[in-house]
């Protein structure tokens, strides 16, 4: 089985730029907790598990091919969540773009304060006052993600920027994953080697964000 994280709580938690600032979060923008995924489990998934899908069941399963833990969440990319439905002992794929829905929008799947991994769900606005690398400022500089402030750092740019600056996120924290389960500690400086481009092979995500500009580049 892999190494991961610990059990979750309901409360979802931020992972920031700095490495060390957590803080949990309870705001309907941000994170999508997993209630709706796990429904299968009372919905006839049993059944399918019984009939001619042993073998699948096993591979979506533990790496030991026992039940899947909280220890092998991940996010196999920037819109793909692999959650362990606690009642069936399997790993499930989550779409983050269907979590987020039309009203939301998915910055990046990402890790939480317990590294469990869930869906950060925003609402960019229209007009990019913020380039990525500012976005990047205001989401460290505000704190709470929860704030007032956070939640003006995405309206303040467009879809486009908050996806580019999500890609920085994903890449880093696939880069990290496994360091950051054997050595929780050292997880912080290692998001900030990542996002900087000088750790995890994303340079090129690092570049494509710092070249981003605003719509009017003489504004700050």
């Amino acid at each position: 089985m892999r190494a991961r994280s610990a059990r979750l709580s309901p409360v979802l938690g931020l992972l920031f730029l700095g490495g060390l600032g957590l803080a949990p979060l309870t705001g309907c923008d941000f994170f999508q907790e997993l209630e709706s995924v796990d429904e299968g489990a009372d919905d006839g998934g049993t059944d399918e598990g019984t009939d001619g899908g042993d073998d699948e069941a096993e591979d979506e399963a533990g790496d030991d091919g026992g039940p899947c833990s909280l220890l092998d969440e991940h996010c196999s990319d920037q819109d793909t969540l692999e959650h362990c439905n606690p009642e069936s002992g399997v790993l499930e794929t989550i779409s983050c773009l269907e979590q987020c829905g039309s009203q939301l929008m998915n910055f990046t799947c990402t890790p939480t304060e317990t590294f469990q991994h869930a869906c950060w769900c925003v609402t960019p606005g229209t007009i990019k006052l913020l380039s990525c690398s500012q976005l990047e400022t205001c989401i460290g500089e505000c704190g709470d993600p929860n704030s007032a402030c956070a939640a003006n750092c995405f309206t303040d740019t467009t879809p486009v920027t908050t996806r580019l600056l999500g890609e920085l996120y994903s890449c880093a924290d696939r880069a990290c994953d496994p360091l950051c389960a054997e050595d929780p500690a050292q997880c912080g400086v290692c998001l900030i080697a990542a996002r900087a481009g000088v750790y995890g092979d994303c340079s090129l995500e690092r570049t494509v964000c710092d070249d981003d500009d605003t719509d009017e580049p003489s504004w700050p």
